[in-house]
């Protein structure tokens, strides 16, 4: 049952799948809802057969338990899934995200070449920000294949779930599925140690410990490359270095300035047709000025720096949209409904004319 409903969806391009008890299956196709047609209302006992098909007896076990579950899932020849399901109303309700199996070249995903660059370097933590859906996995994996096909190094990748499958290239891959390989995010980055990686890569910075050890491992040497919920860079800096403990805040801001090599804030955009989303991007690169700002805490001027950085190879998320506007990729409505700060869109637009 299940595995039908989602190849359908597949075929139909969609990016992700809700199941809900009272209702017909809902998909997500280019950012937009909507139903799935052909397929029945689901009831209590066809999701409880849902779960049936796609959980084993200990992961039931634990949604029973713990009210949600949230794992991995792969039909052969048709790829690779990420379920969460928590429960609703004395029933369940699920979400499964279509993940791609083949992971997207760097030209493809429109990337800055600078992005690239900064994994030279080879030590230091670099940010993904953004919401839920807005591609950070795909971006990661596209740095960690980079670094994978031509640098002969170690990697050690800590993810829930596991969304691509790396192959051995001039790199080892080491992926561990956080649930399944390792207990938490900490356990399985604590235990990166003993493996002597080069690269630690990181689905997700999710709790103050993990701040802490992240910077440790960029501190010893090591590169880390990491995810991190945050709709723009200031936010994601913001909540990075937050604490309620002054003193430990304190030492974030000086270890921060000293290990991260940048961070990338994205959001998907519809395009002029409506057909497919494009990135909305900024790109934040490290100099005195923003190491100045983050230890003063002055973290409102760094967006004044990614706007006075552009030689640099610093991009603000105004200037990625205005450049999509003026070739004619996105509308001038998703312009502005997207942009950070619409005076700023006014005087790009003013000095096209």
């Amino acid at each position: 049952m299940i595995n039908q409903l989602i190849r359908n969806s597949v075929e139909k391009g969609a990016t992700n799948i809700h199941i809900a008890p009272g209702a017909g299956p809902l998909i997500r196709v280019n950012g937009k809802v909507r139903l799935l047609e052909d397929e029945q209302t689901l009831s209590h006992d066809h999701i409880m057969t849902v779960l049936g098909e796609l959980c084993t007896e200990a992961q039931l076990d634990a949604l029973n338990q713990n009210g949600e579950l949230y794992f991995g899932y792969s039909i052969p020849e048709l790829g690779r899934f990420r379920v969460n399901v928590l429960k609703q109303r004395g029933s369940y309700s699920l979400s499964i995200r279509i993940l791609k199996l083949v992971i997207p070249d760097k030209s493809e995903l429109g990337l800055p070449k600078h992005l690239y660059e900064l994994l030279e370097k080879g030590q230091g933590l670099f940010l993904v920000s953004g919401a839920s859906g807005t591609g950070r996995s795909t971006t990661i994996a596209s740095l960690i294949q980079h670094i994978n096909a031509t640098k002969r190094v170690h990697i050690m990748t800590i993810e829930s779930p596991i969304e691509y499958l790396f192959k051995h290239d001039k790199a080892i891959v080491i992926q561990r599925d956080v649930g399944t390989d390792c207990a938490d995010f900490y356990e399985g980055l604590s235990s990166a140690m003993l493996h002597d990686p080069d690269v630690i890569m990181i689905s997700e910075i999710n709790s103050e410990p993990m701040q802490d050890l992240a910077l440790k491992l960029a501190e010893a040497g090591k590169l880390v490359i990491a995810g991190y919920s945050g709709i723009n860079t200031i936010s994601a800096l913001g909540s990075f270095l937050f604490s309620e403990q002054a003193e430990r805040k304190q030492i974030r801001k000086h270890k921060l300035a000293s290990v991260l090599l940048g961070i990338i804030s994205q959001q998907l955009v519809p395009s002029k047709n409506n057909d497919i989303r494009l990135l909305g991007y900024e790109l934040l690169l490290m100099n005195n000025v923003v190491k100045s700002n983050i230890i003063s805490d002055n973290l409102a001027e760094i967006q004044n720096t990614l706007i006075a950085g552009r030689r640099q190879g610093m991009v603000s998320m105004d200037a990625s949209l205005y450049e999509m506007y003026s070739k004619g990729a996105i509308t001038k409505d998703t312009l502005y409904r997207y942009c950070t700060d619409t005076e700023v869109v006014k005087r790009l637009e003013k000095s096209l004319i």
